[in-house]
């Protein structure tokens, strides 16, 4: 299979569904969260992907970060592995256009921040409650297509693995978009650097935010999840429609029977197969209003 993940923590491919923590999630009855990750559990799900720990100065307080080391709790005591998300930034899509040099520098300071959150999340919760490292960057086709870049890229990625096994030595992932601005088999070397660099690339199906045809992304998909372990460890599936601009994301949930129908879907060669997100699932609708 492409995503035999050789650690223990996640031995066999992974069912798992994203939580993109929201601080407007916190207005959220406390009650509810137990019952939630144990219809995740009944429904198939093995894996829950926290997206971040820390989004900008969101879950930075000790009231947020508390709120949220406990519904990890909550989700590792309903029998949920856990990959845990680390320091996000907010402009993260701007900052990333600047020249090689300064960009270098930004990765630096963001692998620094991901070593930070990475030891008090250990600290906190131990060893055994971590299934792995969730790097919340994402990786586009467009802004990483010239060599130059590349490299920064390369470099930074195999950094954060180096410091984030000096911490706790787990699987690291990343995910990654394509919308045609590569061809398919440049996307798939994009891809297959990112997993030379010791991270583990989960690639967007791009169904929610439709960039691409069906047919267009089936070809994306096809060349980057080769079956010979040299591709992208994962699939995540999108089970929302997007209703905004990139600017200001918005988007719905799929409708009863397509989300269903969407739910069904595995990775190919065996890989991981990811959904996001939480609260885009039918029971989830008290955490969409």
């Amino acid at each position: 299979m492409v995503a035999l993940l050789l650690a223990p923590w996640l031995a066999q491919a992974a069912t798992a569904v994203f939580y993109q923590p929201q601080t407007r999630d916190r207005e959220v009855a406390v009650a509810q969260w137990p019952g939630w990750f144990a219809q995740l559990r009944a429904r198939g799900f093995d894996t829950l992907v926290v997206q971040w720990t820390q989004y900008g100065d969101a879950f930075a307080d000790p009231a947020g970060h508390a709120w949220l080391l406990q519904r990890v709790r909550e989700a590792r005591a309903a029998g949920l592995r856990v990959v845990l998300g680390l320091h996000s930034d907010p402009a993260f899509f701007q900052r990333q256009e600047m020249p090689a040099t300064a960009l270098d520098d930004y990765l630096r300071s963001l692998a620094r921040q991901d070593a930070e959150a990475a030891r008090r999340w250990a600290a906190e919760l131990g060893g055994q409650d971590i299934a792995g490292w969730y790097l919340p960057m994402e990786i586009d086709d467009r802004r990483w297509r010239e060599p130059e870049a590349r490299e920064v890229l390369r470099d930074y990625l195999a950094l954060e693995r180096r410091q984030l096994d000096r911490v706790l030595a787990r699987p690291v992932f990343v995910s990654t978009f394509f919308a045609g601005h590569m061809a398919p088999a440049a996307y798939a070397q994009l891809v297959a650097d990112v997993r030379g660099s010791g991270v583990q690339a989960w690639v967007q199906d791009g169904a929610g935010t439709a960039r691409l045809s069906r047919g267009e992304s089936a070809v994306y998909l096809a060349s980057a999840m080769s079956c010979d372990r040299k591709g992208a460890a994962g699939v995540v599936y999108e089970v929302f429609r997007q209703t905004g601009g990139d600017e200001a994301f918005k988007a719905e949930p799929l409708d009863g029977r397509d989300v269903e129908v969407a739910l069904v879907q595995r990775a190919p060669c065996g890989g991981d197969t990811a959904f996001f997100e939480l609260r885009y699932l039918p029971e989830m609708e008290a955490l969409r209003r």
